[in-house]
């Protein structure tokens, strides 16, 4: 099994290996491919979009195309073969390959696909899981790391609220979609809250990306959503250039991502598991000593 994958490059959507089994056959639709985990995922004409206010717009995923608009032939594989791979879905099923004819020279898409047992066939072609495509699409959802903001910029100030924000062009839904066999799922990802790990032990949990500071406004008129007050410096803390006088706290945002799915075509839909993504920067905390000023 492992010579076969490695001659399909295990992530393949075309190649000239010819693949001798008696057909199931099924309107082709999309061409379906080993995931590159080695058999845990399926990857099923996956499209990503993204939407938000004044943002429209799709865009086919890297490297997954559409099928040749022919027939396609299905086998289920054999155990020895199936007993080296790991389960394409959450519940019992086989792994078959599929055979999509090319357009040029006999050529074809070679893939394999997880059919649920508990998932009937109509007409002899073997019927989609819509959780499976459910669980690809949400692989396939790209999100953005979040781009951490804070006010002060230069340096934060013991006892002095620091304003902690991402980048807002970021909390907006975010989606894929995955289809085969009439079954069409869209898994959105939907960003709800910012957890903070400020690097002096201290965190906290924010709802939205926060509030930007603008520079603008005179600071009795701002007011913010997100914030964090240290009470020593950071003083002895590694410096990003190694030199001392720039000690910094390591500051993490991670953001957490509300993930459901829809099906078109099939049963299903509610929840998936939910999706973080995180970044750091270094913040510098500094202790300004009051001047008291006395008039004479």
């Amino acid at each position: 099994m492992q010579a076969f994958l490695r001659m399909l490059g295990v992530t393949v959507l075309a190649t000239s290996v010819a693949v001798m089994m008696p057909p199931l056959i099924r309107p082709a639709g999309a061409v379906i491919t080993i995931g590159t985990d080695g058999g845990s995922t399926v990857s099923v004409g996956v499209a990503t979009s993204t939407s938000a206010p004044g943002m429209p717009g799709s865009s086919s995923a890297p490297g997954v195309s559409g099928g040749s608009g022919q027939a396609c032939a299905y086998q289920v594989l054999p155990a020895y073969e199936q007993a080296g791979m790991a389960p394409g879905g959450p519940t019992p099923g086989e792994w078959y390959a599929e055979t999509c004819p090319g357009q040029q020279f006999g050529a074809c898409s070679c893939g394999f696909v997880w059919i649920a047992d508990s998932q009937p066939t109509q007409d002899g072609v073997p019927a989609v899981d819509p959780e499976v495509l459910a669980r690809q699409a949400e692989q396939s959802i790209t999100l953005p790391a979040p781009a951490i903001e804070t006010s002060p910029a230069a340096f934060s100030v013991v006892n002095l609220p620091t304003w902690l924000w991402v980048d807002p062009s970021m909390w907006h839904p975010f989606s894929a979609s995955a289809s085969a066999g009439g079954v069409s799922v869209t898994a959105t990802a939907l960003p709800v809250s910012v957890q903070w790990q400020m690097g002096d032990g201290g965190a906290l949990s924010c709802d939205g990306p926060g509030t930007p500071y603008n520079t603008s406004l005179p600071s009795s008129e701002q007011q913010t959503s997100c914030s964090y007050v240290y009470r020593r410096s950071s003083v002895g803390q590694p410096a990003p250039d190694g030199n001392p006088n720039h000690a910094a706290f390591d500051v993490a945002a991670a953001v957490t991502w509300r993930v459901a799915w829809s099906v078109s075509g099939g049963p299903g839909g509610g929840a998936l598991p939910s999706l973080t993504t995180s970044s750091s920067v270094p913040v510098r905390v500094e202790e300004v000593d009051a001047v008291e000023s006395v008039a004479s």
